[in-house]
């Protein structure tokens, strides 16, 4: 037995991929990353090809997993413009609709499938974080992903967070 070094034994028993064997691996990661790219665009696409909401507006999304941003912050007796938007099929939502409700603000819109609305709504004077929810779909009310938050802030605070009121 001779003393042949451990690399060259290592790459004499490392299989040896014939010409056709690396045209259909490299078939395989083309047809992947494919795959990847047709689903990311599936699951995104919606804020890729979406204009951007007017300067000052808060732009809001109504999916069937709820609202996005799933918070704002607004600033107590401001008037702010909502820009809101879905791409849900009317098939999906009770009466194709989806709302927009947060009872302890006065807020009751509904905004029918696949279209975009905007509007002008002035926020009680009463600092809180409140709930918001969409009660047309996937659950309603009850369901725990068509829920979303609105803070009030009071008037004199300055405001971190994705929108300003």
């Amino acid at each position: 037995m001779t003393n042949k070094p451990t690399s060259r034994r290592a790459a004499a028993r490392a299989p040896k991929h014939s010409a056709g064997e690396r045209v259909r691996l490299a078939a395989f990661g083309v047809t992947v990353l494919a795959v990847l790219a047709v689903g990311g665009w599936l699951a995104f696409g919606d804020f890729l090809t979406r204009p951007a909401a007017a300067v000052g507006a808060i732009d809001i999304q109504s999916s069937m997993a709820g609202f996005t941003p799933s918070t704002i912050h607004v600033k107590a007796g401001s008037t702010v413009t909502l820009d809101w938007w879905t791409q849900d099929a009317a098939m999906h939502l009770q009466g194709g609709v989806h709302t927009m409700i947060a009872p302890d603000l006065g807020l009751y819109e509904t905004l029918p499938a696949e279209s975009s609305r905007t509007i002008n709504w002035t926020v009680p004077d009463k600092p809180g974080m409140y709930d918001v929810y969409c009660d047309s779909c996937c659950g309603g009310k009850d369901s725990p992903t068509m829920h979303g938050k609105i803070v009030v802030e009071p008037a004199s605070a300055t405001l971190a967070g994705p929108a300003l009121g």
